[in-house]
């Protein structure tokens, strides 16, 4: 662990952030990560673990009132 104090980029000032990106040589910020195929399968798992005690018609059911709740 480092004992240096860190400051968020967030925190910083439009003017500040370009300068540090400058002094870093990006004239970006690094992209956020993307929510890859991977982490779908890991989510996908995790719902369907939390609700293996229902019956195929009550998931369906749970899941069906998900994606309509999903949608508002």
């Amino acid at each position: 662990m480092s004992s240096k104090a860190a400051v968020a980029l967030s925190d910083l000032s439009p003017e500040a952030r370009a300068a540090v990106r400058r002094q870093l040589g990006r004239s970006r910020l690094a992209a956020p990560r993307k929510f890859t195929r991977e982490h779908e399968r890991r989510y996908s798992l995790r719902i369907l673990a939390e609700i293996a005690d229902l019956s195929q018609t009550e998931r369906r059911r749970v899941l069906r009132h998900a994606l309509k709740v999903n949608d508002v």
